[in-house]
């Protein structure tokens, strides 16, 4: 079976997987590729006239798409033996497909059932980032490379989500969908942890839970009391490693997941604010979490409001520019005392 169990079909998500053999008679595996840009043409035949042409235009600029860690891959259902004679396919990374299980998972199929010319664009991380229906006709491949180049400049900046992030307070009312909260912390459960433990423990608080979890919070906190759900993070130093130097790793743990939710949260359009000011013995009474259990963060879940509800000083934080301290106040190349510790540096 070609297919792992986590294909699918790609709608700018994850690429199917898949393990296929070449026309040198090995197996290769997008997974063989992971760190670097993969370009997946199908072919109907690779003998036919349309593809000996899509392959040529592919194989003129091998050399630019090899500069931007790009490959180009060719899925026909053509035999291992019948790729060997496809001459014109020369450098290219040629698979066969004899059941068309790999185009149907990426959606190149006609109703008929036959291979379409479709290309895809993967990233580095295997994701789909661009594709191209029946993609045919002179200018095809230099189109790729065009697209490759551009998201081979936009890859090598910081993450616009993440550039995205901001703490923002000003929330609307408005209710968040509960598969929605489920969305954020289904991100938030996929974060790295020691040996895989995954300490998080998430209590995701509305209606009367939630008016509870409001009156634990000090006024500083007013504009929380506007948010249509709060997820308290919860964490015991038992459920992950215990390492040397007090290196209780839960807490760790729990922050990257923390990050991830916060990602997540801006793709889908909301506001999710940690906050760290509350009764904490008053938040777990009323949610029940146990009270060995240390309660990290609550985090602020809403949909962006407006910001004529929140005090002159929030409403400067929120409308006014980014306030990072430079890299080198945080980074030191091989010593920490090379850290600028100036206040303003």
């Amino acid at each position: 079976m070609p297919l792992t169990k986590e294909a699918r079909m790609p709608v700018a998500g994850v690429a199917p997987r898949f393990s296929l053999r070449s026309a040198s008679g090995h197996d290769v595996a997008l997974q063989d590729l992971r760190g670097q840009y993969v370009v997946l043409c199908f072919f109907p035949r690779a003998g036919a006239p349309g593809c000996r042409q899509k392959a040529r235009g592919f194989q003129a600029l091998l050399p630019q798409f090899s500069g931007l860690d790009g490959n180009v891959v060719g899925i026909s259902l053509d035999s291992p033996d019948a790729l060997v004679r496809f001459e014109d396919g020369a450098g290219l990374i040629l698979l066969s497909d004899p059941d068309r299980a790999v185009a149907k998972a990426y959606g190149a199929t006609a109703p008929e059932g036959r291979i379409e010319r479709a290309t895809f664009l993967l990233d580095r991380a295997g994701t789909v980032r661009q594709v191209w229906r029946r993609a045919t006709g002179e200018g095809h491949a230099e189109e790729v490379l065009a697209a490759l180049r551009s998201l081979h400049a936009v890859d090598g900046e910081v993450n616009p989500l993440i550039q995205a992030r901001r703490a923002y307070r000003a929330l609307s009312e408005a209710p968040v969908a509960r598969e929605v909260l489920e969305r954020l912390v289904e991100a938030a459960h996929l974060a790295p942890s020691c040996f895989n433990n995954q300490p998080w423990r998430f209590v995701i608080a509305q209606g009367e839970a939630l008016e509870r979890v409001k009156a634990a919070l000090p006024g500083g906190n007013y504009w929380a009391k506007r948010a249509p759900a709060i997820l308290a993070l919860c964490s015991h130093r038992d459920l992950d490693c215990k390492l040397s130097d007090h290196r209780d790793y839960f807490l760790y743990g729990c922050g990257m997941a923390t990050g991830m939710l916060m990602v997540q949260a801006i793709q889908m359009g909301l506001t999710a604010h940690p906050i760290a000011g509350y009764d904490p013995s008053a938040v777990k009474e009323a949610l029940g979490i146990p009270a060995d259990y240390v309660l990290i963060t609550l985090i602020v879940v809403g949909k962006p409001g407006d910001v004529a509800t929140l005090s002159d000083k929030h409403r400067e934080l929120e409308l006014g520019p980014r306030d990072r301290k430079p890299l080198s106040a945080v980074l030191a190349w091989n010593k920490f005392g090379d850290l600028n510790h100036s206040e303003g540096a």
